[in-house]
């Protein structure tokens, strides 16, 4: 039951997210709120999520996991019902930043709390997990699509979104985790333990890359199709359901395939696959580069959960801190990396731009390559368990 909770707040998660993307424009309508404020608020709730992700895993390292996660869920229910109150930009600001907190704490408690409960499984558990995440994403754009088509107010979404996350929490709270945990006091000298890890540090930069690209190609897919390819805004738009869906059904699938192959192979794989699908969506003419875009999606699906997995079993004496360190590696990059693109594209061309990702997805295969061998010797084959 509390794997099924875990799951669940997850995919809060993502939904806060596309949420946000599909009421923007009338959120800015009804508040008036430029461009530039439009862009603070989506700035603070990724700003709020990364510092929490990071405190959160040393948090949850000192304290219940299990606890660490309700308190998420109590704070996304309470302020996702307070932005569907909007009394002025300085509060609207304020919860949406408190909902990316929120949404820090969840990521930071969920993903080692799986790890406790599923030893011997930590990537395969957590792929799946990261699938609920995939599916809320998917799930946003969908539920307040609808509710706009139907002309029935975002705030009504926020405050319906809001009350079911509060349920969520009421289930998790009466739920009790039969797992012993050695209690640890919060010292931050295990950051710079795990900084000074050259092995741990190639899994932050794979995940600081990967996540950056990832969104880069969500924010910016629909321009480059409509913009450089002349696709109508319908067909565009449609690339980034595709994108999404891949990325939700690959999770599935690479929650089996890290059973069957080892990490050390697998990740290159996956960063080879993505590399392929990036060039061939740039290059490839018209409404052909949506299913190599698709193909992205699937490549970035397993990289981050299987990632975390591994940080998992190589540093059990502090999970929560390695984990918490490895999703704030990947919010920084999902600031930078779409920046630096977007300044690529203003001086040169959207394509140029496009085609400026492929350095960062070298490096980190790279990188991967650089480690494979300590990779092999840390992490066990589990195809003779």
């Amino acid at each position: 039951m509390i794997t099924c909770g875990a799951f669940l707040s997850l995919s809060f998660v993502g939904m806060s997210r596309t949420f946000l993307g599909t009421a923007l424009p009338e959120i800015r309508s009804f508040m008036d709120l430029s461009i530039l404020q439009a862009g603070t608020l989506t700035a603070l709730l990724q700003l709020g999520f990364s510092t929490a992700v990071f405190f959160g895993g040393p948090l949850s390292d000192a304290f219940k996991k299990s606890l660490i996660l309700k308190v998420g869920c109590l704070l996304m229910g309470c302020n996702l019902i307070l932005f569907g109150y909007p009394e002025g930009v300085l509060l609207v600001f304020v919860s949406m930043t408190f909902v990316g907190i929120a949404g820090g704490l969840i990521e930071s408690s969920s993903n080692p709390l799986l790890v406790q409960l599923f030893p011997g499984r930590e990537s395969s558990i957590l792929n799946l997990h990261h699938f609920f995440f995939a599916l809320g994403s998917l799930s946003g754009p969908l539920i307040m699509g609808a509710l706009l088509v139907n002309a029935i107010p975002w705030q009504w979404g926020y405050i319906g979104f809001g009350s079911f996350v509060l349920i969520v929490f009421v289930f998790l709270s009466v739920q009790s985790v039969a797992v012993s945990q050695k209690k640890r006091g919060f010292d931050l000298r295990q950051i710079g333990r795990l900084m000074t890890d050259m092995t741990f540090l190639s899994f932050f930069f794979v995940i600081f890359f990967n996540s950056g690209v990832q969104n880069a190609i969500s924010f910016w897919m629909v321009s480059l199709l409509k913009e450089t390819r002349g696709l109508p805004i319908g067909l565009a738009s449609s690339s980034l359901f595709f994108f999404f869906a891949s990325a939700a059904a690959g999770r599935l699938i690479s929650s089996y395939l890290v059973t069957r192959l080892h990490e050390a192979l697998y990740l290159p794989g996956l960063l080879s696959l993505l590399l392929f699908g990036l060039l061939s969506a740039v290059l490839a003419p018209g409404a052909w580069a949506i299913p190599f875009f698709a193909v992205c999606g699937f490549a970035h699906s397993g990289i981050l959960p299987s990632l975390l997995g591994v940080a998992g079993r190589c540093y059990p004496e502090f999970p929560g801190t390695a984990m918490g360190i490895l999703a704030t590696g990947g919010g920084l990059g999902s600031v930078i990396v779409p920046w630096f693109m977007s300044l690529v594209s203003q001086v040169t061309t959207l394509q140029a731009g496009f085609l400026s990702l492929t350095v960062f997805i070298v490096a980190a295969l790279v990188l991967m390559g650089a480690q494979f061998r300590r990779l092999k010797q840390m992490v066990p084959s589990r195809l003779t368990v």
